[in-house]
């Protein structure tokens, strides 16, 4: 299926574990878990990661945005120290769970690629708790203008998934796609580490089955971003793929009085490539009256 991978409250009564090696705590939902962190005080601001990866890729944020900000990283169902996904689900519902267990009314929402589709799909959907959102990079339901080059990689890797599994030799064909490259130079190489460390503990599961993917219900995303009434900052990065590009400027077109802006010399994963840039945009739009 072209693009899988872009593809009433579930908190009836929830509990909250100290997980023993982590800092951060688990959030039960039924017989499924979330893992979350969260540190600082002031306006919360809930972080959500990218495909295949985890919480960890907010590293370069953390601390400088709870210095300000209660900043709430967590795991998306199907990654990270969160539950494995089984089945189709709504990544908007358990977001909506763990604001509920924070006692958090309204949050600013900063997602990057999948992330940021989870922060728009929630945003149209619930309106009432959003302050601000940040798309980085994004990706979004309902688009399917993507590059043949970018279709391509990706049709390369669900293919040998297909084949052989996820293994070392798929995790290393994926980290070599463009929107998993670092495209700075100067980048840290503690994130390309971390990058890698966040693709090697992936389990696989969307790229085995994409039926395990997020859902993000109908009609798509994409066409509902005219209701969006919340400010908004798209950001992607200079040297992204030209798909992505596409969409944060259909966004940016879409979303009444949304901004856009450039994260020069970063490529699609901009927190980690340019994290000082970065930073300084969503803090600036954060704090605007």
């Amino acid at each position: 299926m072209r693009c899988t991978f872009l593809l009433a409250f579930l908190i009836a009564s929830s509990t909250v574990a100290q997980t023993p090696a982590e800092k951060g705590k688990i959030l039960q939902l039924g017989n499924e878990q979330i893992y979350y962190e969260e540190a600082g005080k002031g306006e919360p601001v809930v972080l959500i990661h990218g495909f295949t990866l985890d919480a960890r890729m907010w590293e370069p944020q953390w601390k400088a945005f709870s210095k300000r900000y209660r900043v709430i990283r967590y795991d998306v169902r199907g990654f990270g120290r969160s539950s494995r996904a089984t089945g189709p689900h709504d990544p908007a519902t358990d977001l909506l769970a763990l604001l509920h267990h924070l006692k958090i009314e309204k949050a600013h929402l900063v997602g990057l690629s999948m992330g940021a589709n989870i922060a728009l799909n929630f945003a149209v959907r619930y309106p009432q708790h959003v302050l601000k959102i940040v798309a980085a990079d994004p990706n979004v339901d309902g688009f399917n203008n993507y590059t043949p080059e970018l279709f391509g990689a990706f049709g390369q890797v669900f293919g040998a998934v297909a084949q052989k599994g996820w293994n070392e030799t798929t995790q290393n064909l994926w980290l070599g796609t463009p929107l998993l490259r670092l495209q700075n130079p100067n980048a840290a190489a503690s994130y390309q580490r971390l990058l890698e460390e966040m693709v090697r503990s992936y389990n696989g599961m969307q790229f085995i089955n994409p039926s395990n993917a997020p859902q993000y219900g109908q009609p798509p995303t994409l066409e509902r971003l005219n209701e969006l009434k919340v400010p908004t900052l798209v950001l992607v990065g200079e040297k992204d793929e030209e798909s992505i590009h596409r969409i944060a400027n259909q966004i940016a077109q879409r979303v009444v009085g949304a901004q856009q802006t450039i994260i020069l010399q970063a490529g699609h994963l901009s927190n980690l490539d340019q994290p000082k840039r970065f930073n300084s945009a969503v803090m600036q739009f954060l704090k605007k009256k």
